[in-house]
Order: C-alpha cells, then sequence, then structure tokens
C-alpha cells in the first residue's frame, strides 16, 4: 500500500500540454521583454547584439521586415526558429514529454535536411571565398535548410532531455509515423513564407522567438550541467518543479551570449573591423 501511494504521489496530476508547452515560451519572452528596458537599448537593438555572439550577421545573409534587419541571419533563423515552433508543436500535441526517438527511416529523413543545410553552407562559404560553387546561394534556400535543421534538432534532443529530467517514462515517440511528421510541416512551412515575405508586421515575433531559440537550445545545455551538479537528473514531475534550474539556467546563458557578444566586438575592433 505505501508503494502505491508513493508512486501515485510522484505521478501528480498532469499538466495541459499546451500550457506546459507555453511556460518555456512565456518565461523566455519574459526575459527578452525585461532585459529590453535597459536604459538606451530598444529590444531590436538589444536582441541583435545578444544574439552576435553566435551570429557573423552578414548583411547580405539577413532578412530586413519592414526594412530592419532580423537578430539573426537567414539560416540561423530558420535553425532556432524552426527548434521553438517544432517545440510548441510538439507540446501542443501532448508530445512534450516523449523520451522515445523517431522511428530510423524518419530520422534518416531528418538527417537529410541537416546534410542539405552543410552542403548549402559550404557552397555559400566557397561562394563568398570566390571559389567555386555548385549554385548561387540565396536567402530562401538558407532559410529552408535551416528550418528543415531545426525541425530534426528539437525532435531528436526532446527525448533525451525528457529521459535526464523526469522521473517517468513517457513511451511516445517525438514523431511516431510519417503522418505525425507531416503533421509538424504546416508550421514550418508557415513561417518560412511569414519570414520571406519580410512584412513589418512579423519582425518582432520572428525575432523574439528566434531568439528564444537560441536562449532554449544553450540554456538547455546549461540545464543539464545544472541537474546533474545538483544530482536531481529523473526526479521532476512537474514543469514547475523545474522553473528555479531552468530560471539559473537563462540567467546564465544571457550572461554567456552578452560575453560572447562583447568578445566578437573586441576582435573585431583590434583588426580594425
Amino acid at each position: 500500500m505505501a508503494q502505491t501511494q508513493l508512486v501515485e504521489r510522484t505521478k501528480g496530476k498532469p499538466e495541459h500540454p499546451l500550457i506546459s508547452g507555453l511556460w518555456g515560451v512565456f518565461g523566455l519572452t519574459g526575459v527578452l521583454v525585461a532585459s529590453a528596458f535597459i536604459p538606451g537599448n530598444a529590444l531590436l537593438h538589444f536582441l541583435q547584439w545578444l544574439d552576435s555572439g553566435i551570429c557573423a550577421q552578414f548583411a547580405s545573409h539577413m532578412f530586413y521586415p519592414g526594412g530592419q534587419a532580423l537578430p539573426l541571419c537567414a539560416r540561423n533563423t530558420g535553425i532556432y526558429l524552426g527548434f521553438t515552433v517544432t517545440l510548441i508543436t510538439l507540446h501542443a500535441t501532448g508530445r512534450g514529454r516523449v523520451q522515445r526517438y523517431p522511428p530510423w527511416p524518419i530520422i534518416a529523413v531528418l538527417a537529410l535536411g541537416v546534410l542539405a543545410m552543410a552542403i548549402d553552407g559550404f557552397n555559400s562559404l566557397d561562394r563568398d571565398l570566390g571559389l567555386f560553387h555548385l549554385y548561387q546561394p540565396n536567402n530562401l534556400i538558407r532559410l529552408a535548410t535551416g528550418l528543415a535543421t531545426g525541425l530534426a534538432l528539437a525532435t531528436l534532443t526532446l527525448p533525451a532531455l525528457n529521459g535526464l529530467f523526469w522521473n517517468e517514462y513517457n513511451e511516445k515517440r517525438s514523431i511516431a509515423s510519417w503522418r505525425s511528421l507531416l503533421w509538424l510541416l504546416p508550421a514550418l512551412i508557415v513561417s518560412f513564407f511569414i519570414i520571406a515575405s519580410q512584412n513589418a508586421f512579423f519582425l518582432y515575433p520572428i525575432a523574439l522567438l528566434g531568439t528564444a531559440g537560441v536562449l532554449t537550445v544553450l540554456g538547455s545545455i546549461n540545464l543539464i550541467i545544472i541537474t546533474a551538479i545538483s544530482k536531481r537528473d529523473q526526479s521532476f514531475t512537474r514543469y514547475r518543479e523545474l522553473l528555479p534550474f531552468i530560471a539559473v539556467a537563462l540567467a546564465l546563458t544571457v550572461g554567456e551570449l552578452l560575453g560572447l557578444a562583447q568578445l566578437k566586438f573586441s576582435l573585431l575592433h583590434m583588426v580594425g573591423m
């Protein structure tokens, strides 16, 4: 009887998938918006500075909604926005706590998307260096291959993270079938056309969601380290229990990004750029 009560107490009352999925998005957006009110810094300029340490931000590789540059280049916008949108979709469809990977044929297709981005990246680099290149690179290809990589990153890392955090095993897969994969594509396709339209109305949503993806990816690394140090792996039952750890991980991530941005600025200043 005592063992049964312990199991029931450990399980707790499940949170609604959509609510649990929005926890992270609201938290990340709150950090960004709060940071934007540092005296002398507009929101967009702050996001551009925050992301500059991990993105080259070449002018020719950027999208300009309403004439304003996004914080991330086309490829990185695709990667991190695709990651964020896929995570939101997974949580909204009840797959936020999955701990099993997709079947191998689907993993192979996801890997092809990452390979396409790598090929396009090297092709673009060769073009910038004046070397032989297979085709003329453009931002739409960078965006599309970035979104494909964001999809792969989200669906392949989420099961690993869930296996580390939660004390209950969830036997669902992040992508269980080809139909499940197709359900993830509409949000990415809509994102592609929204970004490609360069409509001023979408400037801040894209900028915020893209930067939220950066914070989530890098913050997850910090969260793994913090969880391991505190010896709390596989001990959480609800998202609210993770919030203090997420707050520390986000604070570290913002500090690391600001440090990288300052380092990049100092190095460029040293070489006269």
